[in-house]
């Protein structure tokens, strides 16, 4: 495997020929964080709290680290942890960004925000990502972080928006370290979670044919692919590992990379492959409809085929060995498709239909790799 990190250059709007290119002048200026509703499947799922429905005794205990007290709040729209996820105005006129959870009623996102926290004060400023302020840790797992000011790409993506993104992957790769940051590998982790065709073959699903006539056909073959995720994702960079369109804001300052739970230390390329089934899903503005468990064949294959396209014109797509690509597209395939075939979570009801749109997507670029 390969993982030498080519010399920097600068990354075109990876417009296929002949596709219209829209001038970056003409852009909407930064705003709210949004997302284009038409863009795929819903971009949130949790159920969310108030500012207010948090207990008295941890609101006055966020206020006094804050150093102020909250007067205003807009909760977030977007993200799959439950909890609190707010942008706080204070009444010195400063503004925060709060997530909480409960240990006793939300022990996995309370989890999250720990492991999140962990990162956040080791995380390398060269590293895009908003400046963690401060962490509570009692009852309640409380994190703090600077506003990042902007707004989540509009889906479908505009090929502007997706060139500026795929930059910023390209530079967090970049950024030296990750093992003195003390960070994991991302191998161990990342295997355990692609067991899905696996599971499968142990017990088949008859839901699964929708994804594919081809599909159940070759249950053994992919999970002998995803055995292959552990190896694949050995590397010294920098890995966020939960890239999309809802965890990164666009500013005319920059892109910001957010929410960093499952930060590792892996391949340079992961992000990027871990990354693209979710454009997939939500599309490329006037080019390209965004697929999910309703696309024709032939809007699937054609999906397929820009995944590919755009991964193989990355710089960073030239730094991966194509056993190892097809290995960890085949893994997160999997565990797409086994989660979305679950009983959905009661707190974050729309998950597996986020997970099916994904996981169709993730099939169209797995496929054309493997035939």
């Amino acid at each position: 495997m390969t993982d030498a990190v080519p010399t920097t250059t600068p990354i075109p709007f990876v417009s296929p020929p002949g596709a219209a290119v829209p001038d970056p002048h003409t852009t909407s200026p930064a705003g709210p964080a949004e997302l284009h509703a038409a863009g795929g499947p819903p971009q949130s799922g949790a159920n969310r709290i108030k500012w207010l429905d948090l207990p008295s005794e941890l609101r006055d205990e966020i206020d006094a680290m804050n150093g102020s007290p909250v007067v205003d709040e807009a909760s977030s729209t977007t993200g799959f942890s439950p909890g609190l996820a707010s942008v706080l105005t204070l009444a010195d006129g400063r503004r925060v960004f709060v997530k909480a959870a409960s240990e006793a009623t939300e022990p996995y996102t309370a989890d999250l925000h720990r492991a999140e926290g962990e990162t956040a004060v080791r995380i390398p400023d060269e590293v895009p990502s908003p400046r963690f302020l401060w962490a509570l840790d009692d009852e309640w797992v409380v994190l703090a972080f600077e506003v990042a000011e902007g707004r989540h790409p509009i889906t479908p993506w505009s090929r502007y928006a997706l060139a500026r993104v795929l930059a910023a992957i390209d530079d967090l790769a970049r950024v030296p370290g990750a093992r003195d940051l003390g960070l994991r590998p991302t191998g161990p982790d990342l295997a355990a979670q692609c067991t899905g065709w696996a599971q499968l073959v142990a017990e088949p699903n008859p839901g699964l044919s929708v994804f594919g006539s081809w599909v159940p056909e070759r249950l053994d073959e992919l999970a002998e692919l995803e055995k292959g995720v552990l190896i694949a994702c050995e590397g010294e960079s920098i890995v966020h590992g939960d890239l999309r369109a809802d965890n990164i804001v666009v500013a005319d300052a920059g892109v910001q990379l957010l929410d960093w739970p499952y930060a590792s230390r892996g391949a340079a390329w992961l992000d990027l492959a871990l990354f693209l089934p979710s454009v997939g899903m939500q599309g490329v503005a006037a080019e390209l409809k965004g697929v999910d468990i309703r696309s024709s064949a032939r809007e699937r294959e054609m999906m397929g085929h820009e995944l590919a396209r755009v991964f193989e014109a990355h710089p960073l797509g030239g730094t991966v060995h194509e056993r190892d690509l097809r290995s960890v597209v085949a893994g997160i395939t999997g565990y797409f498709l086994h989660s979305a075939l679950q009983p959905a979570p009661v707190s974050i009801p729309h998950l597996r239909e986020f997970q099916r749109a994904q996981a169709v997507a993730a099939l169209s670029w797995l496929e054309q790799l493997i035939d």
